[in-house]
């Protein structure tokens, strides 16, 4: 009896610990949901070091960046970028004395381009990117001057001002338009022309009374010129290249009864009497373009324009003085912005 107990007590045995050492050597099974989790961050780990960032890129205004003109339109453009993952850093009202500080320090902070968003600063730029060669560099110049480092590009506001021309040659009483510049360069003097232009397919006795400031942020000094072109030639209708000029512009439009147009940027809430009408500046084509060839390494001295036809400008009326601009007017322009997208019409560029 006890020989029975003992051989069938030596198989149960054996057979606990097998089951023991099976279990041992199995490893706890992970829920389904943790599994899956893991895996997933793994993968998110694995995709987020395989992505390069955007380029750096530092912007130095030469306004304030909520100036509802020249210096906003590009400010926006950088905010673009920063949304698309750039690291992005801008200074605001830089004197052109001071550029070439501002840039160095920019430089020497590591970004990868920098953007001198004044005709002003063309010297610093070119004497600092020489400096440093592996940063790209791009100004408002318009007249393509580059270098294997620096970038141009145009403004060719030229196109929207033919456009508002044609409301000019529909508006004016006297047909007699006025132009103020900062400075009469190539950029602004091809506006008044255009101007001209448009305002002559509608009235073809419309004149044109140029003034050139000598300043881009002088506002009373523009002021006093365009007080000047209503009193000796009788000016009823006003486009400003520069911020200064418009301003002042805008103030005299308002003093003589006249109507006056925003300057890349609607100025519409400036003035809503007066402004009739804005040209708008959508910037984020260039710096993306900047951006695209600095990231494939192909940036080499570009000439960048892009106008009415790439959606980078165009005229909107100010919806308060909409009622009193003619159907036929409205109609004429739209008329004229869809031959130029079409490559239809070809706005003349009369740079001096």
């Amino acid at each position: 009896m006890r020989t029975r107990t003992i051989q069938w007590l030596i198989p149960a045995l054996l057979m606990m610990l097998l089951v023991g050492c099976a279990q041992m050597a199995t490893p706890a099974a992970q829920p389904a949901g943790q599994e899956q989790a893991a895996a997933q961050t793994e993968t998110e780990q694995a995709d987020t070091q395989g992505v390069e960032s955007p380029p750096s890129i530092a912007l130095v205004l030469i306004g304030p960046k909520d100036d509802n003109s020249w210096a906003e339109a590009a400010y926006n453009a950088l905010q673009v970028q920063a949304e698309q993952g750039a690291r992005t850093a801008y200074s605001e009202s830089v004197a052109d004395a001071d550029v070439a500080r501002v840039m160095r320090e920019y430089a020497e902070e590591g970004f990868d381009i920098i953007i001198a968003h004044s005709f002003s600063y063309q010297d610093a730029v070119f004497e600092v990117a020489e400096e440093y060669p592996n940063v790209n560099f791009a100004w408002a110049g318009g007249i393509n001057r580059t270098a294997p480092n620096v970038a141009d590009y145009d403004q060719p506001f030229y196109e929207p001002s033919y456009l508002v021309g044609i409301l000019a040659g529909y508006l004016s009483q006297t047909g007699s338009l006025g132009a103020l510049y900062g400075f009469d360069i190539p950029v602004c003097h091809a506006m008044g022309e255009a101007m001209l232009a448009g305002a002559q397919t509608v009235n073809p006795d419309a004149t044109l009374t140029v003034t050139a400031v000598g300043d881009w942020g002088d506002v009373s000094a523009a002021k006093e010129a365009a007080l000047a072109q209503v009193d000796t030639a009788g000016v009823d209708f006003f486009l400003g290249c520069g911020e200064g000029p418009t301003l002042g512009s805008i103030e005299a439009a308002r003093e003589a009864g006249a109507y006056a147009t925003g300057y890349v940027g609607d100025m519409s809430e400036l003035a809503p009497d007066v402004v009739l009408s804005s040209i708008v500046w959508n910037m984020t084509p260039i710096f993306q373009a900047i951006s695209d060839e600095t990231a494939a390494g192909t940036f080499n001295g570009p000439f960048y324009r892009f106008g009415v036809a790439e959606g980078a400008l165009d005229v909107v009326i100010n919806p308060n003085l909409a009622d009193q601009v003619p159907a036929e007017a409205t109609e004429a322009l739209e008329a004229a912005r869809q031959a130029i997208i079409a490559g239809e019409l070809e706005v003349p560029f009369i740079p001096e």
